[in-house]
Protein backbone atom coordinates (compact mmCIF):
# COMPACT_ATOMS: atom_id res chain seq x y z
CA UNK A 1 0.00 0.00 0.00
CA UNK A 2 1.31 3.60 -0.71
CA UNK A 3 2.49 4.95 2.79
CA UNK A 4 0.65 8.27 1.77
CA UNK A 5 -2.92 6.58 1.95
CA UNK A 6 -1.68 4.51 4.74
CA UNK A 7 -0.97 7.90 6.78
CA UNK A 8 -4.06 9.30 5.43
CA UNK A 9 -6.17 6.57 6.45
CA UNK A 10 -4.80 6.88 10.20
CA UNK A 11 -6.65 8.51 12.74
CA UNK A 12 -5.96 12.15 13.67
CA UNK A 13 -4.08 13.45 16.63
CA UNK A 14 -4.76 16.56 17.84
CA UNK A 15 -2.18 19.35 18.65
CA UNK A 16 -3.21 22.49 21.05
CA UNK A 17 -1.20 25.82 21.38
CA UNK A 18 -1.05 26.87 25.47
CA UNK A 19 -0.38 30.08 24.05
CA UNK A 20 -1.13 31.22 20.51
CA UNK A 21 0.73 34.03 20.14
CA UNK A 22 3.77 32.23 20.93
CA UNK A 23 4.82 33.39 24.29
CA UNK A 24 4.31 31.59 27.41
CA UNK A 25 4.89 34.27 30.80
CA UNK A 26 1.97 32.06 33.06
CA UNK A 27 0.00 35.54 33.19
CA UNK A 28 -1.44 35.73 29.76
CA UNK A 29 -4.34 32.85 30.06
CA UNK A 30 -5.19 33.55 33.17
CA UNK A 31 -5.51 37.53 33.30
CA UNK A 32 -7.14 37.14 30.11
CA UNK A 33 -8.76 33.90 28.93
CA UNK A 34 -7.62 32.64 25.61
CA UNK A 35 -9.29 30.26 23.21
CA UNK A 36 -6.63 28.01 22.48
CA UNK A 37 -6.19 26.87 19.20
CA UNK A 38 -6.11 22.83 17.78
CA UNK A 39 -4.76 21.67 15.02
CA UNK A 40 -5.33 17.79 13.46
CA UNK A 41 -2.55 15.88 11.82
CA UNK A 42 -3.03 12.10 10.94
CA UNK A 43 -1.69 10.46 13.60
CA UNK A 44 0.87 8.42 11.52
CA UNK A 45 1.95 10.63 9.59
CA UNK A 46 3.13 13.00 12.18
CA UNK A 47 4.51 9.57 14.13
CA UNK A 48 6.90 9.05 11.19
CA UNK A 49 8.16 12.51 10.67
CA UNK A 50 10.88 11.96 13.55
CA UNK A 51 11.54 9.77 16.34
CA UNK A 52 10.87 12.43 19.02
CA UNK A 53 7.14 12.78 17.31
CA UNK A 54 7.10 8.99 17.91
CA UNK A 55 7.32 9.33 21.00
CA UNK A 56 4.50 11.72 21.59
CA UNK A 57 2.03 9.46 19.27
CA UNK A 58 2.93 6.85 20.78
CA UNK A 59 2.90 6.37 24.12
CA UNK A 60 1.19 4.69 27.34
CA UNK A 61 0.71 8.47 29.29
CA UNK A 62 -1.85 10.63 28.36
CA UNK A 63 -0.81 12.65 25.90
CA UNK A 64 -0.60 9.14 23.71
CA UNK A 65 -3.50 7.70 24.91
CA UNK A 66 -5.84 10.71 24.44
CA UNK A 67 -4.31 11.87 21.39
CA UNK A 68 -3.47 15.04 22.65
CA UNK A 69 0.08 17.58 22.94
CA UNK A 70 0.27 20.49 24.38
CA UNK A 71 2.58 23.04 22.75
CA UNK A 72 4.25 26.11 24.80
CA UNK A 73 5.46 28.98 23.03
CA UNK A 74 4.99 28.35 19.63
CA UNK A 75 2.57 30.34 17.66
CA UNK A 76 -0.61 29.94 15.30
CA UNK A 77 1.89 30.36 11.31
CA UNK A 78 4.85 29.01 12.81
CA UNK A 79 2.41 25.48 13.50
CA UNK A 80 0.74 26.06 9.94
CA UNK A 81 3.79 26.07 7.99
CA UNK A 82 5.30 23.10 10.13
CA UNK A 83 1.77 20.94 8.91
CA UNK A 84 1.80 22.19 5.55
CA UNK A 85 5.16 21.19 5.60
CA UNK A 86 4.30 17.59 6.96
CA UNK A 87 2.11 17.14 4.07
CA UNK A 88 3.57 18.66 1.10
CA UNK A 89 7.39 19.21 2.25
CA UNK A 90 7.44 22.51 1.85
CA UNK A 91 5.84 25.53 3.58
CA UNK A 92 4.64 28.82 1.94
CA UNK A 93 5.53 32.69 3.99
CA UNK A 94 2.80 35.02 3.61
CA UNK A 95 4.94 37.87 4.20
CA UNK A 96 7.05 40.20 1.34
CA UNK A 97 10.86 38.33 0.73
CA UNK A 98 12.07 41.29 3.28
CA UNK A 99 14.01 41.03 6.09
CA UNK A 100 10.35 40.62 7.73
CA UNK A 101 10.31 37.09 6.77
CA UNK A 102 13.09 36.10 9.21
CA UNK A 103 11.63 36.13 12.09
CA UNK A 104 8.71 33.33 10.80
CA UNK A 105 11.56 31.51 8.54
CA UNK A 106 13.72 31.67 12.42
CA UNK A 107 10.27 30.10 14.11
CA UNK A 108 10.17 27.68 11.70
CA UNK A 109 13.91 26.60 12.06
CA UNK A 110 13.48 26.31 16.26
CA UNK A 111 10.57 23.92 16.19
CA UNK A 112 12.04 21.63 13.35
CA UNK A 113 15.00 21.56 15.79
CA UNK A 114 12.61 21.26 18.67
CA UNK A 115 10.79 18.22 16.92
CA UNK A 116 14.03 17.04 15.43
CA UNK A 117 12.73 17.38 12.19
CA UNK A 118 16.21 17.94 9.75
CA UNK A 119 15.15 17.98 6.45
CA UNK A 120 12.40 21.06 7.73
CA UNK A 121 15.26 22.92 9.50
CA UNK A 122 17.59 22.54 6.70
CA UNK A 123 14.69 23.97 4.22
CA UNK A 124 14.24 27.50 7.17
CA UNK A 125 18.24 27.62 7.02
CA UNK A 126 18.03 27.87 3.33
CA UNK A 127 15.15 30.68 3.34
CA UNK A 128 17.06 32.68 5.92
CA UNK A 129 20.40 32.15 4.32
CA UNK A 130 18.66 33.01 0.46
CA UNK A 131 17.08 35.79 1.48
CA UNK A 132 19.69 37.97 4.03
CA UNK A 133 21.91 36.72 0.25
CA UNK A 134 19.59 38.44 -1.40
CA UNK A 135 19.05 41.16 0.53
CA UNK A 136 22.64 42.19 1.10
CA UNK A 137 23.63 44.33 3.94
CA UNK A 138 20.77 45.65 5.43
CA UNK A 139 20.12 49.51 6.03
CA UNK A 140 16.80 50.66 6.69
CA UNK A 141 15.32 51.05 10.42
CA UNK A 142 12.78 48.22 10.03
CA UNK A 143 14.91 45.69 8.46
CA UNK A 144 17.18 46.18 10.99
CA UNK A 145 14.47 46.00 13.83
CA UNK A 146 13.56 42.69 11.63
CA UNK A 147 17.07 41.26 11.74
CA UNK A 148 17.73 42.07 15.64
CA UNK A 149 14.29 40.12 16.53
CA UNK A 150 15.21 36.89 14.33
CA UNK A 151 18.73 36.85 15.99
CA UNK A 152 17.36 37.28 19.31
CA UNK A 153 14.62 34.66 19.25
CA UNK A 154 17.48 32.12 17.82
CA UNK A 155 19.84 32.95 20.29
CA UNK A 156 17.07 32.33 23.38
CA UNK A 157 15.48 29.54 21.79
CA UNK A 158 18.57 27.19 20.36
CA UNK A 159 20.82 25.42 22.65
CA UNK A 160 24.57 27.13 22.38
CA UNK A 161 27.73 25.58 22.53
CA UNK A 162 30.83 25.84 20.50
CA UNK A 163 33.21 24.14 18.05
CA UNK A 164 36.46 25.20 16.40
CA UNK A 165 36.19 27.01 12.83
CA UNK A 166 38.56 24.22 11.47
CA UNK A 167 40.35 21.50 12.66
CA UNK A 168 43.61 23.65 12.38
CA UNK A 169 42.10 26.90 13.84
CA UNK A 170 41.71 28.42 17.27
CA UNK A 171 39.24 30.50 16.22
CA UNK A 172 35.64 28.96 18.03
CA UNK A 173 32.26 30.00 16.71
CA UNK A 174 28.58 28.44 17.68
CA UNK A 175 28.00 24.78 16.69
CA UNK A 176 24.43 25.11 15.35
CA UNK A 177 24.95 26.59 12.27
CA UNK A 178 22.00 29.33 12.27
CA UNK A 179 23.17 31.52 15.25
CA UNK A 180 26.73 30.95 13.63
CA UNK A 181 25.33 32.42 10.09
CA UNK A 182 23.24 35.10 12.76
CA UNK A 183 26.61 35.81 14.19
CA UNK A 184 28.79 36.13 11.05
CA UNK A 185 26.09 38.18 8.74
CA UNK A 186 26.31 40.90 12.06
CA UNK A 187 30.51 41.01 11.82
CA UNK A 188 29.88 41.89 8.42
CA UNK A 189 27.27 44.12 9.17
CA UNK A 190 28.77 45.72 12.12
CA UNK A 191 29.39 49.28 10.92
CA UNK A 192 25.68 49.36 10.59
CA UNK A 193 24.50 47.78 13.30
CA UNK A 194 26.93 49.32 16.03
CA UNK A 195 24.79 52.31 15.61
CA UNK A 196 21.47 51.02 16.62
CA UNK A 197 20.46 51.18 20.10
CA UNK A 198 18.42 47.96 19.68
CA UNK A 199 21.71 46.05 18.87
CA UNK A 200 23.29 47.62 22.16
CA UNK A 201 20.18 45.78 24.05
CA UNK A 202 20.59 42.55 22.51
CA UNK A 203 24.44 42.70 23.57
CA UNK A 204 23.34 42.72 27.11
CA UNK A 205 20.07 40.60 26.86
CA UNK A 206 22.70 37.99 25.04
CA UNK A 207 26.06 36.89 26.07
CA UNK A 208 26.16 33.77 24.12
CA UNK A 209 25.49 36.35 21.04
CA UNK A 210 28.33 38.90 22.00
CA UNK A 211 30.31 35.82 22.69
CA UNK A 212 30.09 34.61 18.96
CA UNK A 213 30.32 38.08 17.72
CA UNK A 214 33.67 39.05 19.23
CA UNK A 215 35.26 35.38 17.88
CA UNK A 216 34.00 35.82 14.38
CA UNK A 217 34.88 39.27 14.13
CA UNK A 218 38.49 41.02 13.31
CA UNK A 219 40.24 43.65 14.87
CA UNK A 220 41.01 46.69 13.16
CA UNK A 221 44.34 47.00 10.82
CA UNK A 222 45.89 50.18 12.58
CA UNK A 223 47.34 50.26 15.97
CA UNK A 224 45.17 52.60 18.46
CA UNK A 225 48.14 54.94 18.41
CA UNK A 226 47.61 54.91 14.46
CA UNK A 227 46.83 58.49 13.80
CA UNK A 228 44.45 57.75 11.07
CA UNK A 229 42.61 55.60 13.54
CA UNK A 230 42.59 58.69 16.39
CA UNK A 231 40.93 60.57 13.94
CA UNK A 232 38.55 58.27 13.21
CA UNK A 233 39.52 57.85 9.98
CA UNK A 234 40.84 54.19 9.60
CA UNK A 235 39.23 53.57 6.16
CA UNK A 236 41.51 50.77 6.08
CA UNK A 237 39.47 48.48 8.90
CA UNK A 238 35.85 48.66 8.11
CA UNK A 239 34.32 45.53 6.98
CA UNK A 240 31.93 47.21 4.39
CA UNK A 241 34.76 48.92 2.81
CA UNK A 242 35.87 45.97 0.14
CA UNK A 243 33.21 45.45 -2.41
CA UNK A 244 33.61 42.63 -4.81
CA UNK A 245 30.93 43.01 -7.81
CA UNK A 246 31.08 41.29 -11.68
CA UNK A 247 32.14 43.69 -14.53
CA UNK A 248 29.35 44.56 -16.65
CA UNK A 249 31.12 46.02 -19.51
CA UNK A 250 30.09 44.87 -22.68
CA UNK A 251 33.34 45.24 -24.22
CA UNK A 252 35.47 42.80 -21.90
CA UNK A 253 36.10 39.79 -24.01
CA UNK A 254 34.25 37.56 -21.87
CA UNK A 255 30.98 39.46 -21.41
CA UNK A 256 27.88 37.44 -22.90
CA UNK A 257 24.49 37.46 -22.70
CA UNK A 258 23.35 34.00 -20.48
CA UNK A 259 20.82 31.69 -22.65
CA UNK A 260 18.60 30.34 -19.40
CA UNK A 261 18.79 32.93 -16.93
CA UNK A 262 19.37 36.18 -19.04
CA UNK A 263 21.83 37.62 -16.86
CA UNK A 264 24.25 39.79 -18.53
CA UNK A 265 28.19 40.11 -17.31
CA UNK A 266 31.41 38.90 -17.63
CA UNK A 267 31.27 34.89 -17.47
CA UNK A 268 33.73 32.46 -15.75
CA UNK A 269 35.95 30.62 -17.66
CA UNK A 270 37.27 26.74 -17.79
CA UNK A 271 40.78 26.36 -18.83
CA UNK A 272 41.12 23.82 -21.83
CA UNK A 273 44.28 22.69 -20.11
CA UNK A 274 43.55 21.91 -16.87
CA UNK A 275 40.00 22.43 -16.69
CA UNK A 276 40.04 24.93 -13.70
CA UNK A 277 36.95 26.98 -13.53
CA UNK A 278 38.09 30.41 -13.26
CA UNK A 279 36.00 32.66 -11.64
CA UNK A 280 38.34 35.25 -10.68
CA UNK A 281 38.29 36.75 -13.90
CA UNK A 282 36.00 39.68 -14.62
CA UNK A 283 35.64 40.75 -10.60
CA UNK A 284 36.00 44.48 -9.96
CA UNK A 285 37.53 44.99 -6.41
CA UNK A 286 36.30 48.16 -5.18
CA UNK A 287 37.11 50.34 -1.67
CA UNK A 288 34.74 52.96 -0.75
CA UNK A 289 33.55 53.18 -3.88
CA UNK A 290 36.78 53.37 -5.96
CA UNK A 291 37.83 50.61 -7.96
CA UNK A 292 40.85 49.11 -7.58
CA UNK A 293 41.16 46.87 -10.32
CA UNK A 294 39.91 44.12 -11.97
CA UNK A 295 41.28 40.76 -11.47
CA UNK A 296 42.47 38.74 -14.28
CA UNK A 297 43.06 41.51 -16.60
CA UNK A 298 46.22 40.78 -17.67
CA UNK A 299 45.25 37.51 -18.46
CA UNK A 300 42.79 38.05 -20.83
CA UNK A 301 42.99 39.92 -24.36
CA UNK A 302 40.97 40.32 -27.39
CA UNK A 303 37.52 40.87 -28.42
CA UNK A 304 34.51 38.56 -27.55
CA UNK A 305 34.88 36.76 -31.57
CA UNK A 306 38.39 35.92 -30.86
CA UNK A 307 40.19 36.10 -27.42
CA UNK A 308 43.32 34.43 -25.64
CA UNK A 309 42.99 33.37 -22.57
CA UNK A 310 45.90 32.41 -20.29
CA UNK A 311 44.99 30.19 -16.67
CA UNK A 312 46.84 31.10 -14.08
CA UNK A 313 47.02 27.50 -12.98
CA UNK A 314 48.54 25.77 -15.82
CA UNK A 315 50.31 28.70 -17.06
CA UNK A 316 49.19 27.55 -20.48
CA UNK A 317 47.98 30.50 -23.06
CA UNK A 318 44.50 29.44 -25.32
CA UNK A 319 43.22 31.34 -28.18
CA UNK A 320 39.42 30.72 -27.90
CA UNK A 321 36.22 32.15 -29.71
CA UNK A 322 37.28 31.59 -33.15
CA UNK A 323 33.84 29.77 -34.19
CA UNK A 324 31.55 32.02 -32.17
CA UNK A 325 31.30 34.78 -35.35
CA UNK A 326 30.12 37.37 -33.24
CA UNK A 327 27.37 35.56 -30.94
CA UNK A 328 26.99 37.13 -27.39
CA UNK A 329 25.41 34.31 -26.17
CA UNK A 330 26.92 31.97 -23.84
CA UNK A 331 26.55 28.50 -25.31
CA UNK A 332 27.31 28.65 -28.62
CA UNK A 333 30.82 27.49 -30.80
CA UNK A 334 33.51 27.87 -29.12
CA UNK A 335 31.73 29.13 -25.90
CA UNK A 336 31.29 25.54 -24.31
CA UNK A 337 33.86 26.50 -21.38
CA UNK A 338 32.31 29.61 -20.55
CA UNK A 339 29.53 29.36 -17.62
CA UNK A 340 26.89 31.99 -16.16
CA UNK A 341 27.93 32.93 -12.86
CA UNK A 342 24.35 33.15 -11.77
CA UNK A 343 22.79 30.46 -13.21
CA UNK A 344 25.16 27.83 -14.46
CA UNK A 345 28.90 28.78 -13.27
CA UNK A 346 30.75 29.70 -9.66
CA UNK A 347 27.49 29.00 -7.81
CA UNK A 348 28.04 25.34 -7.89
CA UNK A 349 31.77 24.90 -9.07
CA UNK A 350 33.58 26.34 -6.16
CA UNK A 351 33.50 29.56 -6.30
CA UNK A 352 36.20 32.39 -5.04
CA UNK A 353 36.16 33.11 -1.97
CA UNK A 354 36.06 36.80 -2.35
CA UNK A 355 32.65 35.98 -4.28
CA UNK A 356 30.64 34.35 -1.57
CA UNK A 357 32.74 36.29 1.48
CA UNK A 358 31.11 37.46 4.32
CA UNK A 359 33.99 40.02 5.42
CA UNK A 360 36.16 41.57 3.43
CA UNK A 361 38.67 44.47 4.55
CA UNK A 362 42.25 45.76 3.44
CA UNK A 363 44.70 44.29 5.81
CA UNK A 364 48.21 46.05 3.61
CA UNK A 365 49.58 47.90 1.20
CA UNK A 366 52.78 47.96 -0.67
CA UNK A 367 54.93 49.34 -3.76
CA UNK A 368 56.70 47.32 -6.21
CA UNK A 369 58.26 49.70 -9.23
CA UNK A 370 55.29 50.97 -10.02
CA UNK A 371 52.79 49.08 -9.11
CA UNK A 372 50.71 49.29 -6.29
CA UNK A 373 50.05 46.16 -3.98
CA UNK A 374 46.86 45.90 -1.96
CA UNK A 375 46.10 42.81 0.10
CA UNK A 376 42.90 42.10 1.12
CA UNK A 377 41.54 39.74 3.32
CA UNK A 378 38.11 37.63 3.08
CA UNK A 379 36.24 35.53 5.66
CA UNK A 380 33.56 33.08 3.69
CA UNK A 381 30.54 31.64 5.25
CA UNK A 382 31.69 29.07 6.91
CA UNK A 383 34.42 31.17 8.54
CA UNK A 384 37.61 30.49 6.81
CA UNK A 385 39.86 33.22 6.37
CA UNK A 386 42.05 33.51 3.18
CA UNK A 387 44.08 36.39 1.29
CA UNK A 388 43.93 37.81 -2.08
CA UNK A 389 46.61 40.39 -3.82
CA UNK A 390 45.43 42.89 -5.86
CA UNK A 391 47.91 44.66 -7.79
CA UNK A 392 47.21 47.60 -9.77
CA UNK A 393 49.13 50.29 -11.33
CA UNK A 394 50.20 53.53 -10.30
CA UNK A 395 48.90 56.77 -12.51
Amino acid sequence: MDPTLEYLRSSFFNIVLKDPNGTDDGNSVADVPQEKPEFYVHKKLLASLSPELDKHVNNDMKEGLEGVMELSEVDEPTIKAFLEWAYTKDYATPLPNTASALLRHSKVYVLADRFNTPILKELAYSRITALLAELGMITKSADIEALLSAITFAFDSLPFSTVNTTPSSSIVAPSEKLLRYFAQYASWSLDILRERPEFGALLLHCADFARALVTLSRGTAAPPWSTSLNEGNDKTATSKSVQFSTVKNPNHALYRHCDNCKHKGVASIKCPGCNYLDTEIGVSVEENGRQLAVLGADRISGTRQIYTYRCKWCLKSFELGKNVGGDPNWHNGSNFNLYCRKCNGAGSRGVLTVLACSFARVVSRGNLGKQGITTVETQDREGDFSQVQVVRKRL
